[in-house]
């Protein structure tokens, strides 16, 4: 059951959308794999990263920008209003439990920015009683460890959750990165701590809270003779009410806060906090033969800064409904929403999904869909500083997409087609002089993704590959750090006691800069992971990963440097 595509509970083979879901035990055999390097192996991403564990990381879905991405904690919003990105680098896998990755337009039903996609990221749950750890080492002086408990008393779930995480890395930069190379380690160190509790206090009612927060510690080379460290706190707080209101008709009430606050030490320090107030009410009813979605949603985006930006705060106000239904062959999914934006006004988005199965285990759908998105802060207001500025006049990004697919889905075989294309109009870009941003560029995104997953006896196995045109639509150049192919696969086979699998990890040649300079090319690569499993009783396991087996050197942004070979071995106990 996946909920992310429609923001309605329903099977992942009757889903329209392009959707990939990395389970429980993908993300339990990871092992010392940061989140983005994950989502490139299990998710269908591209990513860029400038260096080892806890440096800036970036996702890139169906080519569009990082910034195009909405990331979701357990239904929250939690990111930098100022960037307008995600730090995927410090969420960390020890609370997750299952990501949902939405791959197209979603502004539909999640608003702002979602012009690439959603990402939604659900920790450990209240549920059945439980308990974990795990202890874990590997190069680099990598050392982690979790404990995790989950209980359950009459009519209340607690679950409870806390990880840490400590390496000495490598240094993040190299000589091609101008001035701000340093030889040096560029250690990491991370903690957190997840809490979900949940009580039904009558029959089809419940009240939950949901807490997670993480502190990670991230030295990095800003030049040389300088000790620079970004120290970052993210979390993600919300209160629910879950209420069945009658058979056919059920409630949410969710009042959240995500929060993501960064200082800076080193030759340039600062600090930049966003919090962001939020509140849904959402109603889920069974009407005219299918399920509807309706509701509203609030969010606050509020800065603080050392920095003065001339506004820093506003607000967005929508109302959203969507529809799914099933008639015999016929599959259906509609969704429509309006935005008010405290800055830009009102935005209108929508989208609709036709599905037909003409066999039993055979499917194919087309959808059409638009979506938004707002300058951030640093677009708008970033004051002047080296010669460079923001642009309080600019105006939201906009996007147009299409999609075509073909899927089969039951038995030992699963897989499909999906054929995309988009434009985004008034994308903000660096302008020629590099003083400030504007609107001026047009991007076109198109592609087909290709993917299959085949499980027969002890042998499981999967593949995906994407092949692109991620460009500039006024100049027919690339666009920074997209690659016109990229993939990976898997076979693992698992007998008695014993798990192993290999992984590889592709992607073609990229460009460092919008000119597509040959100076900024990056060549393609090729990753190959293998891991091993020994589960010495029912609840105790040793695990071990080796990342980058053939210790491949490659770039994924020019300067920095990118994780060689490396072993990681762990010790895990899990009982229900």
């Amino acid at each position: 059951m996946v909920v992310t595509a429609t923001r309605l509970p329903q099977p992942i083979d009757t889903v329209l959308a392009d959707l990939r879901v990395i389970d429980a035990d993908t993300i339990a055999n990871a092992g010392p794999m940061t989140l983005t390097e994950l989502l490139q192996t299990r998710g269908g991403v591209e990513i860029s990263a400038t260096g080892g564990p806890g440096q800036v990381s970036s996702i890139f879905l169906r080519g569009s920008n990082a910034s195009h991405v909405v990331l979701l904690i357990d239904g929250v919003r939690v990111n930098s209003a100022t960037a307008g990105t995600n730090a995927f680098e410090n969420l960390p896998l020890a609370q997750i439990e299952r990501i949902e990755i939405l791959r197209g337009v979603g502004s539909s039903l999640y608003g702002a920015d979602a012009i690439g996609g959603v990402i939604q990221v659900f920790t450990k749950q209240a549920g059945a009683d439980r308990a974990e750890d795990s202890i874990g080492a590997g190069r680099w002086g990598t050392r982690e460890a979790s404990v995790g408990l989950g209980r359950k008393f009459g009519d209340t779930r607690l679950s409870l959750q806390a990880g840490w995480r400590e390496s000495e890395s490598f240094s993040a930069t190299n000589e091609n990165a101008s001035f701000s190379f340093e030889p040096d380690r560029d250690g990491y160190r991370n903690s957190n701590l997840g809490l979900n509790l949940d009580h039904d206090w009558a029959e089809g009612q419940s009240l939950g809270l949901h807490v997670m927060g993480s502190r990670g510690a991230t030295h990095f080379d800003a030049g040389p003779g300088s000790d620079d460290v970004n120290r970052q706190r993210l979390s993600s707080t919300a209160l629910e009410s879950r209420n069945r209101l009658s058979a056919d008709w059920r409630s949410l009430l969710r009042l959240a806060r995500g929060a993501d606050h960064i200082r800076t030490d080193g030759a340039f320090p600062g600090f930049v906090d966003t919090d962001q107030d939020q509140a849904t009410w959402q109603n889920d009813v069974n009407a005219l033969g299918g399920q509807w979605a309706a509701g509203l949603d609030w969010r606050r985006e509020k800065v603080s800064s050392d920095t003065a930006y001339t506004v820093s705060t506003r607000t967005f106000r929508a109302v959203f409904v969507g529809y799914t239904a099933r008639f015999d062959a016929h599959l259906i999914e509609a969704s429509a929403r309006h935005d008010e934006d405290s800055q830009f006004g009102g935005h209108g988005t929508g989208k609709f999904a036709y599905g037909y199965r003409f066999a039993p285990q055979w499917r194919a759908s087309a959808s059409l869909g638009t979506a938004f998105k707002a300058p951030s802060f640093n677009d708008l207001y970033y004051p002047s500083a080296f010669g460079f500025s923001g642009n309080p006049d600019l105006k939201p990004e906009r996007a147009r997409s299409a999609e075509l697919a073909l899927r089969h889905d039951g038995g030992a075989l699963q897989g499909g087609l999906v054929l995309f294309r988009s434009s985004v109009r008034d994308l903000i870009a660096v302008d020629p002089s590099f003083t400030t941003v504007i609107n001026v560029n047009r991007a076109r995104l198109r592609g087909a993704t290709v993917d299959a997953s085949f499980s027969e006896g002890i042998w499981t196995a999967r593949g995906e590959f994407t092949h692109q045109q991620a460009e500039d639509a006024d100049t027919g150049t690339r666009l920074v750090r997209r690659a016109r192919q990229y993939g990976s696969a898997s076979l693992s086979a698992t007998t008695g006691a014993w798990r192993a699998g290999v992984e590889w990890v592709l992607s073609g040649e990229r460009f460092g800069t919008a000119a597509n300079t040959e100076a900024s090319r990056m060549g393609g690569y090729g990753l190959v992971n293998l891991n091993a499993s020994w589960f010495v009783t029912p609840s105790w396991s040793l695990s071990a990963r080796l990342n980058n087996a053939a210790d491949k050197r490659y770039e994924l942004v020019q300067g920095y440097n990118t994780p060689g070979r490396n072993l990681f071995v762990s010790l895990a106990y899990a009982a229900l």
